[in-house]
């Protein structure tokens, strides 16, 4: 954490230098000690000020932006995992479901827990609330079982209920 603090001090003094360089290129009137007043010397200034001042906004976007897998240390070391790899145990979890069509996922990660979005489309059948849940349990077992990763939420979407068409309600 410490060297988290001394690599932000560090950013704000380059953005500081940066502006200032900036500034110093655009009014060097106020700076008597140098020679601001050829134009390559301004440029050279202004340029690298530029450069400085693109390196603090990318690491500003950087820095808020989450990671795209989940980490994990482990004794021998940091693990990682990708959204991915999440995202095909769940397809295949909710696949062996055999009332589920088309199925989307989605995960979020925070930290060592996870956050799973599944939209399906499902047959319909008198025990829908049982089969989602049963859907919801096995994601959920499945992935802690499989990566020991704590699962805050599966939320599971309707998008279409599907009719079956071998139970037509005539009596056939």
């Amino acid at each position: 954490m410490f060297m988290k603090f001394i690599f932000g001090i560090a950013w704000i003094g380059i953005f500081i230098l940066a502006v200032l360089g900036i500034y110093i290129g655009m009014f060097p009137a106020y700076l008597e000690i140098l020679d601001f007043n050829s134009l390559i010397t301004r440029g050279a200034v202004a340029g690298v000020s530029l450069v400085y001042l693109l390196l603090f906004v990318e690491k500003l976007i950087n820095l808020f932006e989450r990671p795209k897998e989940l980490r994990m240390k482990t004794p021998n070391g940091m693990l990682k995992i990708s959204s991915n790899s999440v995202n095909n145990i769940v397809k295949e979890v909710v696949g062996e479901h055999p009332k589920v069509r088309n199925l989307k996922v989605k995960n979020k990660t925070n930290g060592k827990k996870l956050k799973i979005f599944v939209s399906i489309d499902i047959m319909s059948s008198q025990s829908l609330s049982d089969d989602l849940n049963l859907i919801q349990q096995d994601i959920k077992d499945r992935i802690e079982s499989y990566l020991d990763l704590s699962i805050t939420e599966v939320e599971l979407r309707v998008t279409k209920l599907i009719k079956d068409k071998s139970n037509n309600g005539r009596g056939d």
